[in-house]
């Protein structure tokens, strides 16, 4: 494949993907107006554009790890999915499939917050114990797939690592200074931990085409 080849093939993927991101957003925002107007939740009136951000950002992340599972659940079904000349082994399929749960978990994590504040938070320590529970277990299944992965997704996990922090940088930088000068609102660090987890999410996606990984 030439690299023009390669690079058309590569916007065409991400255009999907923008695609299948608004499809979802849209979708996860009428379900959860659904929901809170017939299953009586208090209105969400002070719902952030950052909550609407994190349901969409969650609801990548558990589709992509339920993508992950389907594609992992045979050698050849993986082999399909990479375009990988054999059938995968069963290192390879269980690292793929502790790679969907950490995607769902992450999408778990991210909605929690919001799902909890919008039921009422009748025991908020007892939540946030609960998070943290579950955030140990996620970096101790990341720290996992860190250590057993090859050379070209440590590669794809630092590019993207690299390309999110400076722009998320350079977004605070502008954000921070037009908010002393008190033309931008402030933020929260909630507005700012839903901004950089999507922002991973999207360099993440971006390098990984990049790279050839489907």
């Amino acid at each position: 494949m030439t690299t023009l080849e390669k690079s058309a093939d590569t916007r065409s993927r991400l255009l999907k993907l923008a695609g299948m991101a608004l499809a979802g957003g849209l979708f996860g925002y009428g379900s959860a107006w659904l929901v809170i107007q017939y299953s009586g939740l208090p209105s969400p009136d002070s719902v952030r554009w950052s909550d609407l951000g994190a349901m969409l950002v969650a609801l990548m992340l558990v589709a992509g790890g339920l993508s992950v599972l389907a594609a992992s659940r045979s050698g050849r079904a993986l082999a399909a999915a990479t375009a990988a000349d054999a059938p995968a082994g069963p290192a390879e399929m269980r690292d793929m499939r502790l790679q969907g749960a950490v995607l769902i978990l992450s999408g778990l994590l991210l909605a929690a917050p919001l799902v909890a504040v919008l039921s009422g938070n009748a025991a908020p320590v007892l939540t946030l114990v609960a998070i943290g529970v579950v955030f140990v277990l996620h970096t101790a299944m990341n720290l996992s797939l860190w250590r057993r992965g090859d050379e070209m997704v440590r590669r794809v996990v630092l590019e993207a690592g690299g390309m999110a922090f400076w722009i998320g940088q350079a977004a605070l930088f502008g954000w921070a200074v037009a908010e002393r000068l008190g033309v931008a609102p402030p933020l929260t660090a909630w507005d700012i931990l839903v901004v950089v987890m999507g922002l991973y999410l999207t360099c993440s996606v971006i390098v990984g085409l990049r790279r050839g990984l489907s």
